[in-house]
């Protein structure tokens, strides 16, 4: 209900991931991602204020940059040590930290659950029809240019598009990809034959 009425105000996106077993959000970074990307290619902003500290926003920040916008991270004050990925502040214009009595009445910390054990494991045609969904999507968002400028890579992907394609595809499965090396593969192939097809 909170985010439905953020949604409705007016100049504001919201960007929704997929639920999974544990009703966590995931596959967000990707969304963030490609907004910065897409606002900064279309010169639609010249700066943009990232508010967070995950080590996947690294990906956004960069696709941000490559198109000459500034990215400054925002992050609230830590009771002890550093909240914020190291990469995440290596890689930023501009770093500020916010006060943490501001947000407490406003914002708490809720502890990350893991994956459920007994999450049903996918086949591996359930992962590689996942990974062509995926591949299709990022298709249709980046246009044909940007498939020119990936297949010479094949079979491999930039990091960043890696870490999308298996956060977007755990959040579409509701099952944890680490550490499970046969349905990694599984995805990637899955997605590479999609661009494939397409070229």
């Amino acid at each position: 209900a909170e985010q439905q009425s953020i949604a409705e105000l007016p100049d504001v996106k919201v960007r929704l991931g997929n639920l999974n077993a544990n009703n966590q959000q995931k596959g967000v970074d990707s969304l963030i991602r490609s907004d910065l990307e897409s606002l900064a290619r279309h010169r639609a902003i010249s700066d943009a204020a990232l508010l967070g500290g995950d080590e996947d926003l690294v990906s956004a920040v960069e696709a941000a940059q490559g198109y000459g916008a500034r990215v400054h991270l925002w992050g609230i004050e830590a009771p002890e040590g550093r909240n914020q990925a190291e990469p995440l502040l290596w890689e930023v214009d501009s770093q500020r930290t916010l006060d943490l009595d501001f947000f407490k009445p406003y914002v708490s910390r809720r502890a990350a659950l893991p994956y459920e054990a007994t999450a049903t494991r996918p086949t591996r045609e359930d992962v590689r029809f996942v990974g062509a969904q995926i591949a299709a999507k990022w298709l249709a968002a980046r246009g044909r240019d940007a498939l020119v400028e990936l297949l010479p890579g094949h079979p491999y992907l930039p990091g960043s598009v890696d870490q999308d394609l298996l956060v977007e595809a755990e959040g579409l499965l509701q099952y944890s990809l680490r550490g499970q090396a046969d349905l990694r593969r599984a995805l990637r192939d899955g997605f590479w034959e999609h661009l494939q097809t397409q070229y």
